[in-house]
């Protein structure tokens, strides 16, 4: 976990729904201070360069995050998802177009919602008293067709003067990407490493599959110090400490604590961790890495074909 940042002249930019803290030079944290205590925070990232600026994710769809990013860079915006899920891809819809891992390109038109009334709910659940009254539907992202562009591991976009490199890391979902500034020494993770990293089940990958991906990513991450996470921020260290752990779990001798957890939002679920912890997602040791895990979904074998019939396509592999 990190702390703090901070540097001399850091900028700070709010309007009715967003926040956005400069944590590096021309590296904007984006938040959504309105939200009430113990909603599930949430959080994406603006990286400028000098011919393009990166959206890394989209949040919930609450407010227009398209037109609060051009209040600060007037360069052209490019939305990258981490993955496809509702707290990181729903504000998708204000943008032209995405790039996204093929392999959850269909799941960012599968909303937290029914409908556009339903995720207004939602949002008005969310807030604070004062704020729930000034949230209406025109503020409110839902699903239309866009232009959404595959991108690979290995793919790197060229901001002039920033480039941010792609790494696939599935696990958390099967297309899990993130995206490091070698010459910055950041990385942007998403859900793909944290403290609480749910990879128990569908739609994401066995823990098999998962450690691969995270050996592949240490690979290219030696120089990387800080990982700019969706929900949280931690030095790069976690990496090594989540390879550990799933090798534990891989090889039966992790902790396979149990603990019931406030997940989905709105209600509660007992779920297997691998390290135990001392408090709320605080591991015993003192060791950031954790991960939520199904026994029955370790092995590689454990996950089948995506089943193709007609019906709309969904990122799940069974």
């Amino acid at each position: 976990m990190i702390s703090q940042y901070g540097f001399p002249g850091a900028r700070t930019y709010e309007d009715k729904f967003f926040r956005a803290d400069e944590m590096r030079p021309n590296v904007f944290k984006i938040s959504q201070p309105w939200f009430k205590e113990g909603e599930l925070l949430v959080y994406c990232f603006l990286i400028i360069g000098e011919k393009a600026a990166l959206v890394y994710d989209s949040m919930f769809g609450y407010g227009n995050l398209r037109k609060f990013c051009e209040s600060i860079t007037d360069l052209p915006l490019i939305l990258v998802d981490s993955h496809f899920h509702g707290d990181h891809a729903a504000g998708n819809f204000d943008f032209d177009s995405c790039y996204i891992h093929p392999y959850d390109m269909p799941g960012i038109y599968r909303s937290f919602a029914n409908s556009r009334e339903d995720l207004l709910a939602r949002a008005k659940a969310t807030a604070v008293p004062e704020f729930a009254d000034e949230i209406t539907i025109d503020d409110i992202c839902f699903p239309k067709p866009m232009k959404t562009y595959p991108i690979y591991d290995g793919d790197v976009f060229d901001l002039g003067g920033r480039c941010l490199e792609v790494i696939h890391v599935g696990g958390h979902s099967p297309g899990s990407i993130m995206l490091l500034d070698h010459e910055n020494h950041l990385g942007f993770s998403g859900d793909t490493c944290n403290n609480d990293t749910i990879v128990r089940g569908l739609p994401g990958d066995p823990i098999e599959v998962y450690l691969e991906g995270m050996r592949h990513l240490a690979e290219h991450t030696g120089d990387i110090e800080t990982l700019f996470g969706g929900h949280e921020d931690f030095p790069a260290t976690i990496i090594g400490e989540m390879i550990e752990l799933l090798e534990k779990v891989v090889a039966g001798t992790d902790d396979r604590a149990e603990y019931t957890v406030p997940f989905p939002p709105g209600s509660q679920s007992t779920v297997t961790f691998g390290a135990a912890m001392k408090s709320f997602y605080r591991r015993v040791d003192g060791k950031d890495a954790n991960v939520q895990y199904s026994p029955d979904y370790i092995k590689k074998e454990a996950r089948g074909p995506r089943i193709l019939d007609g019906s709309e396509p969904g990122a799940y592999r069974p």
